[in-house]
């Protein structure tokens, strides 16, 4: 929804080019930041199994 949202802003089409490439680049980092994080911090131990 947000994505409709710029494309049907009144702004120019270059602003609406950069606004979406900064915010793919942004979940991008976010996803990749993520991963990383679950990857290299060690699983805890769970006592109850």
């Amino acid at each position: 929804m947000a994505l409709l949202e710029i494309f049907s802003a009144p702004i120019a089409s270059g602003a609406q080019l950069f606004l979406l490439i900064v915010c793919i680049l942004i979940g991008l980092g976010a996803g990749l930041t993520a991963m990383d994080l679950r990857n290299t911090t060690p699983p805890k131990e769970t006592k109850d199994k």
